[in-house]
């Protein structure tokens, strides 16, 4: 097999692209693709037009086909006008910014590619189309945008059931593009038996169209972690930069009055303790994203770095964490997708972590068919005093039903390290060994909402006393 024609691109570098190898079946469908690769290297070059002739000789003897990859590259084309339409609501420069291509530079197939990618994530719209002609002369190719608009504003009020929570009651008033503008605004109530919890959010997502982003939070929490009460009040904001493509910078700033209550005299130790403290932290993070989807993604890697510093004010700790997500298409439309995360968390300057710091684990987005009750550390009474330390695992294969909705089984192991009368099932420090573990299956679906999921997790390594399993019901993003 060979490459004949301009070498802009070096014909080593051609062969190593394609799917069809020397000794392979011959394979019409997998030559197919291969056209369509070899012409999209050239495309990212400013080639569009580039005419790629796969040529054949069939010996009938030795039944061995030669294969040659006939390409003329054409001429090299620039971008000229790019125009949007559908947009009603939207306003064109929200759509344009995401644009990786500029009027009037070397035309970029790949990045037309991300574009619509970007696009998409915008989650503004029911489809996306991009579109590409000739433009006022042949060296210039004009790009066609339609989207079709779609709601972008909800309000919504649930309810569900969970075995520690019992009735669980939520509403939320949410607009995703405000005015047309990108801007996003949330309020949210979450209500249950050990739960009371308000909060409000605005984000501009590109702050006078750059690269930056701002936000402001206020919030009023207040959960029954069942070994203690914590009522939180708060403030904070955010502010973001892509460095590059993929990759971001963020920093968050966030003031906290906590009040712990709840600890009986016999449960009180170092970091537990009924009390009234303040914190000041700031959170940097790092955040590497190249999913092809942030709502239904098929291939590509997230990677999050983070870590907290409190001590401007109040309490002094640190927290830590690094998360890893990868997609991957597997058999047919079958999707693999890997999650993992490691957090730790320590008082420093003669003090301790607070017990409203410490790590809990269980629920829908980290251990399934657990709940809090029974991963890490436990009081005397046998109720949850979470950890300093805690590691998840999730495994899942995905299979999408229709674009909105895709069903999946998984393997989840996971557990909280940490001091405690009762570290039983799990250790101080990390310890793969020590490590919980369930199966299960679910659901996700795009819904006029947002996205919900529904899955059922089961204990591998049931302890006594507990549940076989647990019912958990999620909105939002799997991880």
């Amino acid at each position: 097999m060979i490459v004949k024609g301009d070498d802009t691109i070096p014909h080593d570098e051609i062969l190593k692209s394609l799917l069809t190898k020397k000794g392979d079946i011959y394979n019409v469908s997998q030559l197919r693709q291969d056209i369509i690769t070899v012409g999209d290297l050239f495309s990212a070059k400013g080639f569009a037009y580039a005419d790629v002739n796969p040529v054949t000789k069939i010996d009938d003897k030795t039944r061995v086909v030669e294969l040659s990859i006939d390409v003329d590259k054409g001429k090299k084309v620039y971008v000229g006008n790019i125009n949007m339409l559908g947009n009603i609501k939207t306003r064109d420069n929200v759509i344009r910014r995401e644009f990786r291509l500029k009027e009037g530079e070397v035309f970029d197939g790949s990045k037309l590619k991300r574009s619509k990618q970007r696009i998409n994530n915008l989650n503004y719209f029911e489809d996306v189309k991009i579109d590409t002609q000739r433009g006022e002369n042949p060296e210039l190719i004009d790009i066609l945008t339609t989207v079709t608009e779609k709601p972008t504003g909800s309000f919504t009020i649930g309810a569900g059931f969970s075995s520690v929570e019992n009735l669980i009651f939520t509403t939320s008033i949410a607009q995703d593009n405000l005015f047309g503008n990108g801007h996003r605004v949330n309020l949210t109530a979450s209500l249950s038996s050990i739960r009371t919890d308000f909060n409000i959010s605005f984000t501009e997502p590109r702050l006078f169209d750059s690269e930056i982003s701002a936000g402001i939070d206020a919030f009023n929490q207040d959960q029954d972690f069942l070994s203690f009460d914590a009522k939180t009040t708060g403030a904070g904001f955010r502010l973001g930069k892509n460095i590059t493509e993929f990759e971001s910078l963020n920093l968050g700033y966030r003031f906290e009055n906590v009040e712990v209550t709840g600890v009986s005299a016999a449960d009180t130790t170092e970091f537990l303790s009924n009390e009234t403290r303040t914190t000041s932290r700031l959170s940097p993070t790092y955040v590497y994203d190249s999913r092809d989807n942030f709502l239904n993604p098929s291939k590509g890697w997230r990677h999050v770095i983070g870590f907290e510093f409190a001590g401007l004010g109040g309490a002094k700790f640190t927290r830590s964490s690094y998360e890893i997500t990868y997609y991957h298409p597997l058999l047919g439309k079958l999707v693999g997708a890997a999650h993992a995360r490691v957090n730790f968390a320590e008082g420093y300057g003669g003090e301790t972590l607070p017990s409203f710091e410490r790590y809990f684990m269980g629920g829908p987005t980290s251990l399934r068919g657990f709940t809090i009750q029974d991963v890490g550390p436990k009081d005397s009474d046998g109720d949850p005093l979470g950890g300093s330390k805690a590691l998840i695992l999730n495994l899942e294969m995905q299979y999408p039903f229709t674009k909105s909705l895709r069903g999946f089984v998984f393997y989840d192991r996971g557990n909280v390290y940490g001091s405690g009368p009762d570290i039983s099932l799990t250790s101080k420090d990390f310890d793969l060994g020590e490590m919980r573990n369930s199966i299960g299956a679910g659901i996700r679906f795009i819904s006029p909402f947002g996205p919900l999921g529904f899955a059922y997790g089961v204990k591998i390594d049931k302890k006594s006393g507990e549940s076989t399993g647990e019912f958990h019901f999620s909105a939002g993003s799997a991880f």
